[in-house]
């Protein structure tokens, strides 16, 4: 006699799901504007004191450095810094036509002293067309004229008579050939002259490391020249103390 089949037992019910609890928000709320505004004037006002005193800090620190500097400046034995040594070129028939143009005449010694004041004068040279014939205009002689017995070495170059008529005389290439020559004797190139021809020269020397000052009349200098140097120098500007 077979045995009744035991009764299956029935699984127990499942426990529900845990739904886990909603996480709060934490981002804190949103200052009022006036507490902002509040909080960043105190921020910025922190901020400039801490700029005010690194300032006070820095001016102490420049105020020893240059107590120190003249110390040694004055200490025994000290060797001064040598004066940097020039050169002056001038393109006489330039400066002294643009010259007569505003009717100004310069004392070429005063103004040699004043371009070399607290320098170390190397050398100086005026450029000056002539002509090989002095009976036939003073106006091709009177450039050199200026610069006789002022400190400068006056170097002439003869006219040239062309087809057309007319005489000419370059001394730019004078100009730039002694210039470039002296450039190893030199820490600064005067170039007394306001034209433009002579950019492409500044250049050369300033690639050399030698500093360029360009000396003219504002009115009658080439843009380019002008920006070129490191320095222009406009003759109206100093005329009280180099006038003749």
């Amino acid at each position: 006699m077979q045995r009744a089949a035991e009764p299956e037992q029935a699984e127990p019910p499942a426990e529900p799901a845990t739904v886990p609890a909603a996480r709060k928000d934490r981002t804190p709320a949103p200052l009022p504007a006036e507490k902002q505004l509040a909080q960043l004037a105190h921020e910025v006002s922190a901020l400039t004191r801490t700029l005010e005193a690194q300032a006070a800090q820095l001016a102490q620190l420049v105020r020893v450095q240059e107590d120190l500097a003249r110390r040694v400046a004055h200490a025994p034995g000290a060797a001064a810094a040598p004066a940097p040594r020039i050169g002056v070129f001038v393109d006489a028939a330039n400066i002294e036509l643009a010259l007569d143009r505003l009717k100004h005449r310069v004392n070429w010694k005063k103004m040699l002293d004043y371009l070399s004041e607290g320098r170390q004068l190397v050398r100086a040279v005026a450029y000056s067309p002539v002509h090989e014939d002095p009976g036939v205009s003073i106006e091709t002689q009177r450039f050199a004229e200026p610069f006789i017995d002022q400190g400068f070495r006056v170097v002439r170059k003869p006219f040239k008579r062309f087809s057309d008529g007319s005489i000419k005389a370059n001394v730019d290439i004078e100009i730039a050939l002694d210039i470039m020559e002296m450039l190893d004797r030199l820490d600064v190139v005067v170039l007394v002259s306001g034209d433009g021809d002579f950019e492409r020269l500044v250049e050369v020397v300033q690639a050399k490391g030698v500093r360029v000052e360009v000396v003219s009349v504002g009115g009658s200098t080439a843009s380019n020249l002008r920006h070129a140097a490191d320095r222009f120098i406009d003759i109206q500007a100093i005329l009280p103390k180099v006038r003749a």
